[in-house]
This record gives structure tokens, C-alpha cells and sequence, in this order.
């Protein structure tokens, strides 16, 4: 090891790290060895990342077979937690490199990070006292960036306003089916309901595992999951949603959206922009607004929404394969001090940001790319949109819509969310 700081190490040193390539990444790089962060990262440290991508659609297959078969890279970023009886487990199994020591004597930034907030500790902290992973953190709670979004034209066409009950949904699908000839009024997710909520929140209920008066309860199991799913039912029945839901790929619901053939879908704020230059070049008058989290009655506000924590996810372990923990762990700690956290939440100075007043601001390689490239591609090239490091949610390119999707959804309640947990080995099986 390099015994001034940075570089990391004298000698070009490579270290291997298994992590699933985000779909917008893949529609502009190979390999996030092209991401421009990554770039500098190396010459700053002289660490190579030699990057392992599973198939797209098949990381959870790759990643079991990959720990069964033991050939371990020396990092694994993303699906940890899926480790069968839990991250304590994989410690156990020998899998997982336990972290605290090697927190404790190389990783001074995710030190002094996790001691500044009692709460960022606990998240990244097993019950069972270990250090296991170097997730993605934030030091203040985020706006929500996940809802419902609609058309606001095919609104104005039907002579409706923005709906705010179950009801008013119902007779606003019903409508774009009938009067804007819609094959799909409604995109929907895979799994027939929505993890942040949109809906199910309607019958006061979470969307899986939630508490009420710190009580946790379970979802399907609630009276109100019936009412929901009965609710479902009679719209997918009436041609109201989509009726391939469960089979449809990003790429094909993307095309029902755009091409005009959906009035309304649950997403993230960046689809706003994706879409909506692609609606209005379709149909000038086509617009995107967010809806709020729809309640049972007018004026009722809900409990559950979509909220992020301090710990974001993104979890980066180190393998027992890896021969230069050491390394790994200070190449890693470096995303959580302040240079690291400009490079990968604002890039490179110059190319993809400048300091204005001693703040930096994007330029408009970002903000109005010369290729017409929306930031949920450009974020993933020229900076990390997500990933295991410290991170400022407010590092985006904000507009007056995006900007009115995080008002409009915050105005749910998110007492019912359930914070961040990490289970036993004993719990994972009950769990299971």
C-alpha cells in the first residue's frame, strides 16, 4: 500500500466486483468501466475495477449460482441481502468478510459517517453486532421520488381533473378506455402491486410488511389486501389495466406510454423528461403530471408511501476470495469522504459540473445533452446515479415538474413504513 494517501496503492492493482448494470447505463456503455467516475477513480487510487455484469433479467439466478459454486469475486455490490438465512449467515458461511476491524483501522469516512448518526449505524449494522457491506448512504431524508403519473391532456380531453380517490380512478380509466380508445388506461407492475404503495395505500394498508403504532403487521393478511386485490380484480377484468402486465419487459412498457396507448403509469420523477419529450414529439399537446397517492375518501390522507432511508441499498460486500481486503475496504471508503462523494455525485469538474460560488452546478452535458440524452442515461456515464457511496439526493438536475412530483407525493403520510431491518439467521427462516 501507498503509504501518502492517494494513490492507494504504487503498482496498477485490479480488483474484481460482481454488480448488475442499471438498464438506463446499459443504453449507453458496455461496461461500467465507461462511466467517467470510475475513470478517474483509477487514476486517483491506481485500483483497476474490472467489472462482472450478469445477464440482464438474470442477476438473482447468477448471483445464487455464483455463491453456490463458490467462485467468489473479491466484491459483490447488490443482491447481498438475498443470501439464504441472511447477511449474519453468509458471515458465518464464510462467505461475507466480517468488516468491523477493517472498518474500524482503514475506512476513517464510513467511520466518522456511521458515528454521526445513531440511526445510519444501526442501518448498517446487522442485530448481531457486524459490519457486513459498504452501502449507499444518505445523511438527509429525500423527497419521494416514486408515484403515480398521468396524462393531463387526456384529462382535459375527458373534461376531468387530476383524480385523488379509488372512485375518481375508476371513472377516469373508464373514460380513457372508452373515449381515448386506450389498449392499456392503466400501466401496472409485475407483481399486481406496487412496492411504494400508489394504490394499496388506498385501503390502509402497506405493501408488504408495515407497522402501525410501531405493531408490525403483514400486508396480505390485513382485511384491507382483500378489499384491494377485489378492487384489482374489477379493473383488470373491465380492460382498465394493461392486460400483459405480468409479461411485459421495461422496453415494451416504455413503447405503451409513449406511443399514446397508456393514460397513466407508476414510476420514478426521472419519466417525466424520459417520456415526455418523446409524448409531446409524438403529440404536441401531450403533457405528464404526478397524482397524488389516491384515498378511499376525498380529503383522506394515507399512511404509506414511498420513502427513502439513510440506507439506500447498493450493498457492496467483500468476498472471503478477496486477497486484498485492505485495499478493497479503502478503495471502497473512499466514495464516503468529500472528494469521493463530489466525484460520483457530481463527476468530473469541468466536464460534467463547474463551481459556481463555490457550489457545484451541472453544465449542460447534463442538463441539455448535445446527444438529446435524458439524465436517467446521462447519470449512470458521466457521474453514479446509485451506488455505494455518499449521497446528495439533491445532486439532479431538478425542473418546476420534477420538483411538483416530490410535492405532490410527499403530501402522503409515511408513518406506516417499516424502517430498514436485518434479520437472524432463526428470523430469516421464519421469514421464509
Amino acid at each position: 500500500p501507498s503509504k501518502a494517501g492517494l494513490p492507494l496503492v504504487d503498482t496498477l492493482t485490479t480488483l474484481r466486483n460482481w454488480v448488475p448494470m442499471h438498464g438506463s447505463a446499459a443504453k449507453i456503455m458496455k461496461d461500467y468501466s465507461e462511466n467517467e467516475a470510475y475513470k478517474e477513480l483509477e487514476k486517483r487510487t491506481n485500483v483497476k475495477i474490472e467489472f462482472i455484469h450478469p445477464s440482464s433479467g438474470q442477476a438473482q439466478e447468477q448471483f445464487n449460482l455464483m455463491i453456490a459454486s463458490k467462485d467468489l469475486p473479491d466484491m459483490i455490490s447488490q443482491y447481498t441481502t438475498t443470501y439464504p438465512g441472511g447477511v449474519d449467515k453468509a458471515i458465518d458461511d464464510d462467505i461475507y468478510l466480517r468488516l468491523n476491524e477493517l472498518v474500524d483501522k482503514y475506512a476513517l469516512n464510513y467511520k466518522k459517517l456511521r458515528a454521526s448518526n445513531l440511526e445510519i449505524a444501526r442501518q448498517t449494522m446487522t442485530d448481531k453486532g457486524n459490519i457486513w457491506s459498504f452501502p449507499c448512504i444518505q445523511t438527509t431524508e429525500e423527497m419521494p421520488w416514486w408515484g403515480i403519473m398521468v396524462r393531463k391532456d387526456w384529462l382535459d380531453d375527458i373534461n376531468h381533473e387530476v383524480p385523488e380517490t379509488i372512485d375518481e380512478w375508476y371513472t377516469v380509466l373508464t373514460e380513457f378506455k372508452n373515449k381515448k380508445s386506450s389498449m392499456a388506461p392503466l400501466m401496472f407492475p409485475k407483481a399486481g402491486y406496487d412496492w411504494g404503495g400508489s394504490f394499496i395505500s388506498a385501503f390502509n394498508i402497506g405493501s408488504d410488511f408495515y407497522m402501525v403504532d410501531k405493531v408490525v403487521k403483514y400486508a396480505p393478511i390485513e382485511p384491507g389486501y382483500k378489499e384491494y386485490i377485489s378492487t384489482i380484480l374489477k379493473w383488470f377484468e373491465e380492460g382498465l389495466i394493461d392486460k400483459d402486465f405480468a409479461t411485459r419487459d421495461e422496453k415494451s412498457s416504455e413503447a405503451m406510454i409513449t406511443s399514446g396507448k397508456s393514460g397513466a403509469f407508476i414510476g420514478a420523477y426521472e419519466a417525466v423528461p424520459l417520456y415526455g419529450g418523446v409524448i409531446k414529439s409524438n403529440d404536441p399537446k401531450g403533457e405528464l403530471v404526478p397524482a397524488p397517492y389516491p384515498s378511499l375518501k376525498k380529503g383522506e390522507k394515507v399512511h404509506f408511501r414511498q420513502k427513502d432511508e439513510f440506507h439506500k441499498g447498493c450493498d457492496t460486500i467483500i468476498t472471503t476470495a478477496c486477497k486484498q481486503p485492505e485495499l478493497a475496504v479503502r478503495w471502497l471508503d473512499y466514495a464516503y469522504g468529500d472528494d469521493g462523494a463530489l466525484l460520483f455525485n457530481w463527476g468530473i469538474e469541468d466536464l460534467s459540473y463547474k463551481m459556481v460560488n463555490g457550489k457545484p452546478q451541472f453544465t449542460d452535458l447534463i442538463l441539455n445533452n448535445p446527444d438529446g440524452l435524458a439524465y436517467s442515461i446521462t447519470g449512470w456515464k458521466y457521474k453514479l446515479h446509485m451506488g455505494p457511496y455518499k449521497r446528495d439526493w439533491k445532486a439532479y438536475p431538478f425542473t418546476p415538474t420534477i420538483e411538483k412530483c416530490m410535492e405532490v407525493w410527499y403530501e402522503a403520510g409515511a408513518d406506516y413504513v417499516l424502517p430498514p431491518t436485518k434479520l437472524t439467521d432463526e428470523e430469516s427462516r421464519k421469514y421464509s
